[in-house]
């Protein structure tokens, strides 16, 4: 202003509500049209009643009402009032009056009533906003993979003739209202923070809940034959799909979206990244003698489909390469070497990283070793938990895919001294107090660790005692994730700290055929997604003529998660 401002002689108290609907203004008929030069001294703030005051001229006056009606849209242009209807759930609120705070001067948020505002959110209005995909999980210790939409609204409804119980968060419920209804009495509904503790105190149990607020002790339940972590998944032919959208005027809308910070989904495919992880790999005695017979490549048939899908396909093989390594023998000793021509399986079923732990990797000697690696590189594979000599042994594969930075480390625990690399020598990592302090320190860097460890062989489903102090140690550490690649046995899971031990995956590629146990084989798929194991997956095969391990049978599949779940104390 040129000059200082002359203060009315009224101050209008103005409630913000009237900003963008402001009533009709009462004009004594007498009174002369006002002429005035206003100027802004203060601007209002999100949620006050502060308003601005105008210079006047000499001449009459405006009224508080006539300022109220006619001065604040020249002096600021529009304030748009935001709310919402029923169902929208708190984070994408939280988001709205995050944003209202931070443009105070452009939106503010008012909680919902029965006055009219200028933007509305709600899950069916005119103007998307956010696409949101909401997920059916259980605990993990759940033997079942999928349910129908029938049969998940009939739990809603009360109508479902299956002893299981249907727990929601408080947060989750509007929305399947919204959605479906008013949920029937048998329907328990939880706080946020209490979701998974009560899902694994009533099962069998399930759940509804946004796809991002997966846990890794949460599995995803598959709803009508998909799952968001599919590779060709389809948020639009998806039941679970749900649209946040805006009512309102277009140039509110329009500035409201130009703003929004909240994010326009909760799953993005890029940000999706699959690790799997697999057992015992030999390529040996019998199975090399099968595979000499029925092909080299027919062990990929089921698991190759598996392994190539994966973003990161993890290859525990115990076995270097040799150039003069004998024919097969089915039925010979324990000091392993595998022929070249078996490195083609390798490639066949997508290998990316390969883990050097194996206690019999120097059995032909440490040039075989030195050998190997360099296959190993020429083909464009990783390594971790060996190496050309014990600095290189240390060294953490690390990958950096659609945002998540994953590093993979692992040591041999069991020994025997010779498979070790040393300064000068080849061989696998030994496990010593740095392979902690490493883990810790990937862990404050942002990395999801995935921690192994080659660990002394039991053939029974249960850890150890031993073992499990041994592996609580590494997620203690920091560790996202621990597995167990000794074990020639398919073992249990535990749940430590947030950490998924899986003690034991069992046989991928080898010949022991004389236990169930053995011939059970599990292929572990760590789903991260914006930097954190979000949920895993399980594959379950069975080994068939000491070399294929073939998909199992759905009842085949149930046995297995039987054993393992109980050996987990689940």
């Amino acid at each position: 202003p040129a000059s200082a401002p002359i203060q009315p002689s009224v101050t209008p108290a103005i409630s913000p509500a009237w900003l963008t609907k402001p009533p009709t203004p009462e004009v004594t008929a007498a009174q002369p049209e006002p002429t005035l030069e206003p100027t802004l001294e203060t601007r209002p703030e999100a949620g006050g009643d502060e308003i601005p005051t105008a210079a006047a001229s000499a001449q009459p006056q405006a009224t508080a009402t006539e300022e109220a009606a006619f001065q604040l849209p020249e002096l600021f242009g529009r304030l748009w009032t935001v709310s919402t209807a029923p169902g929208v759930p708190e984070e994408v609120l939280s988001s709205a009056r995050s944003l209202a705070s931070e443009r105070p001067e452009d939106f503010l948020w008012v909680e919902p009533s029965s006055l009219p505002t200028d933007i509305t959110m709600s899950l069916d209005g005119q103007e998307p906003l956010m696409e949101w995909t909401y997920v059916v999980a259980a605990p993990f210790a759940t033997l079942e993979d999928e349910i129908s939409l029938e049969a998940l609204q009939a739990l809603w409804n009360g109508t479902s003739s299956v002893d299981q119980q249907l727990i929601v968060s408080d947060g989750t419920l509007a929305l399947l209202e919204h959605l479906w209804g008013r949920p029937g009495s048998g329907v328990e509904v939880v706080g946020d923070g209490e979701l998974s503790e009560s899902l694994w105190a009533q099962r069998p149990s399930l759940t509804v809940l946004p796809f991002h607020n997966l846990k890794p002790d949460l599995k995803v339940i598959r709803l009508d034959g998909t799952s968001p972590l599919d590779d060709d998944f389809s948020p639009e032919n998806y039941p679970l799909t749900v649209q946040f959208s805006l009512d309102g005027e277009q140039e509110a809308l329009a500035a409201f979206i130009g703003a929004w910070q909240g994010g326009r989904k909760n799953f993005d495919p890029g940000k999706l990244t699959r690790v799997a992880m697999t057992g015992v790999t030999a390529l040996v005695r019998a199975t090399a003698t099968q595979m000499e017979i029925d092909g080299i490549l027919a062990p990929a048939r089921d698991v190759g489909p598996v392994l190539r899908a994966a973003d990161v396909a993890h290859i525990s093989n115990e076995v270097s390469f040799s150039a003069d390594c004998p024919e097969p023998n089915p039925v010979g000793g324990t000091t392993f070497c595998s022929q070249d021509e078996y490195f083609a399986l390798l490639e066949e079923i997508g290998t990316d990283v390969i883990e050097l732990t194996g206690n019999h990797l120097n059995d032909w000697g440490a040039d075989y070793v030195l050998r190997t690696i360099d296959m190993y590189e020429a083909a464009g594979m990783d390594y971790f938990g060996g190496g050309r000599d014990s600095t290189d042994a240390r060294k953490a594969a690390l990958i950096d895919h659609n945002g998540n930075q994953i590093a993979l480390v692992g040591c041999n625990y069991f020994g025997p001294s010779y498979a070790w690399a040393s300064e000068n020598t080849a061989g696998s990592r030994a496990c010593d107090p740095g392979f902690f302090e490493q883990i810790s320190v990937l862990d404050d860097e942002g990395f999801v660790v995935i921690a192994t460890q080659q660990y002394t062989e039991y053939y029974q489903y249960p850890p150890t005692p031993d073992q499990q102090a041994d592996f609580r140690a590494i997620a203690g550490a920091g560790a996202a994730a621990v597995s167990g690649s000794q074990g020639h046995h398919a073992q249990g899971f535990e749940f430590h700290e947030g950490t998924i031990i899986h003690y034991g995956l069992g046989n991928l590629f080898f010949d022991q055929m004389d236990m169930l146990g053995t011939r059970q084989t599990f292929v572990d798929i760590y789903n991260i997604y914006d930097g954190r194991l979000l949920t895993v997956d399980l594959w379950t095969g069975l080994i068939e003529n000491y070399f294929l391990p073939r998909e199992m049978t759905a009842d085949e599949r149930q046995e297995a998660l039987e054993a393992v779940f109980q050996a987990s104390g689940w």
